[in-house]
């Protein structure tokens, strides 16, 4: 064991980098030292193990600095060395301090020729003022400024909460060079302070989560500082006074038996001036070696608590602003969610429609990103484009809230009103037909013919009644039928007036016309209209930037790639990606739904199978019709559907 300081500043090992100032220095016997003849063997000296606590003290002449320097630079990394200080030799050791760069590891510039008369004197002096910055840890100089900016810029670009809170944690550890650390967030709530998160590192490798819920106390180190916003710098933590507050609280403070020594808490205040978190810090690592081998325990200095207050405001801003976007995103999602309630109340038969076609796109595209081959393997959709394909897929069908309600929910060929003006006329024609009858019975007419021309006639106006109900559903109009309304269209029924009636307006007839669903052109186009709508509604929002496609990517969703869909008439070039993926999931829903009451639900095989008719027609990206078929993405909504895939 050294005993005296002397002593103690003499345990480094002296490297001497030959050079034209250097050549045979002679170092007293009482140091250890190695003469390096270049970089490479002054690089390969600071790695030596030489069972000394560490410091290395370089001698160098001024010639050699600049280029050593950068080279020692190159190798380590960040900084020149841990625990190095550097003397230059000198002719002229004013002229080179003005005129060199700074380097935080460089102690001293003395002249040669002193030197050589006074080389113990020297040493002793420069070997202290290494082992003074060791104990003290270095100032903060351009490095630290330039690593503390890097730091909040990383903090600042970082959205989800648990990952910001964990870099912060590690962060801090590292700026004070801690060993271990603890964040508690806090939460207000009836008036009274409780910590509601705790995130704990032993070393920056591993950094666990807890949530908790304790009421914030004064007698803990933690509960005084987030009671008083008052940094507590404690040296030892052990010689805390017992009958004082604040006391170590193991339960609530970061310590461990036999080991916690040195503590620094800060607290995190927001723009409001108020406490959002607390930081504590356990025990700072100095860059002097024990005889163990480890770095020993010191005290955190002015320096650390004055950074660390700097780095606490960044961080409490960073944590409101994560906060701030969490609500935006809250809000957001609100919105969307009553859009889609809006929606689903003007058209209740697609309750749920929007939701699962989302679930679909987003689960084909994930697909679509882990595909390692085809012409989409170098796709990688990152998760802010997800997210987007999401809502643009919940919103695209907003814009059928300018479309005339009674067209939306239209089930049938024809309206109500429509159906019961026809079941009218058809009253009214049986009873113009009973009429006749009964006055060629009061003018002597045979009844026989009479009531037998009668009978045909209502029997007549009943088929054409049960010919125009049949017409009405909006299956497949055969043939036969469409006839049968011809037929119908061109007969005038004669009233007993003398004026004539048509069952079947002009309107009636091109509605029970339509040979597929409910719709005529006219109400078809009314309908696809709401692609339009949806995209004039999402442009006048000033998305961000992560979702600027957004109004493009829901606007052509009904699009085809052989320029057959609407309402653009796009090619597949033309089609955002994205879009493709919700024209499958879009289709696919609206066939195997089961909540309209239109229409049956088509069983997930035959809904596939549909898909691919429309792959080999040239309408449907054929790749993203195989990724949705191999990975059954049809799964993701399959509850809501009535048959699965065997």
């Amino acid at each position: 064991m050294p005993s005296s300081k002397n002593d103690i500043s003499r345990q480094a090992l002296i490297i001497v980098r030959e050079g034209a100032l250097t050549r045979k220095l002679i170092i007293p016997k009482e140091w250890k030292y190695v003469v390096a003849s270049d970089d490479d063997a002054v690089w390969l000296a600071l790695q030596q193990d030489t069972g000394l606590p560490g410091r290395r003290l370089l001698i160098i002449s001024e010639g050699d600095f600049s280029q050593t320097v950068d080279f020692l630079r190159k190798r380590s990394g960040t900084g020149v060395v841990a625990r190095l200080g550097v003397v230059v030799m000198s002719n002229d050791p004013v002229m080179f301090l003005r005129s060199s760069y700074d380097v935080t590891e460089l102690l001293d510039a003395v002249p040669e020729k002193e030197f050589r008369k006074q080389t113990d004197l020297f040493l002793l002096r420069t070997s202290r003022l290494l082992a003074k910055s060791d104990d003290r840890g270095q100032r903060v100089n351009q490095k630290t400024l330039q690593k503390l900016n890097e730091t909040f810029i990383a903090l600042s670009a970082e959205r989800e909460p648990e990952r910001l809170l964990a870099t912060i944690l590690v962060k801090a550890m590292e700026l004070a060079s801690a060993e271990s650390g603890t964040l508690y967030m806090i939460q207000e709530t009836d008036g009274e302070l409780s910590f509601r998160l705790r995130i704990v590192a032993e070393g920056i490798a591993e950094v666990k989560v807890k949530p908790l819920h304790l009421r914030v106390s004064e007698s803990s180190v933690c509960g005084y500082v987030a009671l008083t916003g008052k940094t507590l710098n404690i040296p030892d933590v052990n010689e805390l006074r017992p009958l004082t507050l604040p006391q170590l609280q193991r339960g609530m403070d970061h310590f461990k038996e036999n080991h916690t020594k040195s503590m620094l808490t800060i607290p995190f205040k927001n723009s409001r001036n108020e406490i959002v978190a607390i930081l504590q810090l356990t025990n700072k690592k100095s860059n002097i070696l024990n005889m163990q081998g480890s770095l020993q325990i010191t005290e955190f200095d002015e320096e650390d608590s004055s950074l660390l207050a700097s780095f606490a405001t960044q961080s409490a801003i960073c944590l409101e602003n994560v906060d701030l976007y969490a609500d935006i995103q809250r809000l957001f999602e609100g919105f969307v969610r009553a859009s889609i309630t809006a929606i689903e109340s003007r058209d209740p038969s697609t309750g749920g429609h929007s939701e699962r076609v989302a679930k679909i796109s987003v689960a084909l595209a994930r697909a679509t990103t882990e595909c390692e081959v085809g012409i989409y393997r170098s796709v990688r959709f990152k998760e802010e484009e997800i997210r987007e394909l999401e809502y643009a897929a919940l919103l695209h069908d907003f814009g059928k809230i300018g479309v005339r309600e009674e067209v939306l929910v239209k089930a049938k060929k024809l309206y109500a009103w429509q159906l019961d003006g026809i079941k009218e006329r058809i009253k009214v024609c049986k009873a113009a037909a009973k009429i006749t009858y009964l006055e060629k019975r009061l003018r002597g007419s045979v009844s026989e013919v009479a009531e037998k021309e009668y009978m045909l006639k209502l029997q007549e106006i009943d088929i054409y009644w049960q010919i125009i109900l049949a017409a009405n559903e909006p299956a497949v109009l055969k043939k036969e039928n469409m006839e049968a309304l011809d037929r119908i269209r061109n007969e005038q029924l004669q009233l007993p007036d003398g004026q004539n009636i048509a069952l079947l307006s002009e309107d009636e007839y091109k509605a029970l016309s339509v040979r597929r669903g409910s719709l005529t052109e006219n109400e078809r186009l009314e309908i696809e209209s709401h692609v339009r709508h949806t995209y004039q509604f999402l442009k006048m929002i000033p998305w961000t930037k992560d979702f600027k496609h957004l109004p493009e990517i829901a606007y052509g969703h009904h699009e085809k790639l052989d320029g057959t869909g609407y309402p653009r008439g796009l090619t597949s070039h033309e089609i955002p990606l994205q879009s493709k993926i919700m024209t499958i999931a879009d289709i696919f829903d609206a066939l195997t739904a089961a909540d309209r009451w239109y229409k049956e639900a088509v069983p997930t095989e035959r809904a596939i199978d549909i898909l691919a008719s429309e792959v080999a027609e040239g309408k449907l990206d054929p790749v993203l019709y195989e990724l949705f078929v191999e990975k059954k993405i049809y799964d993701v909504t399959q509850p809501k559907n009535v048959n699965r895939v065997a």
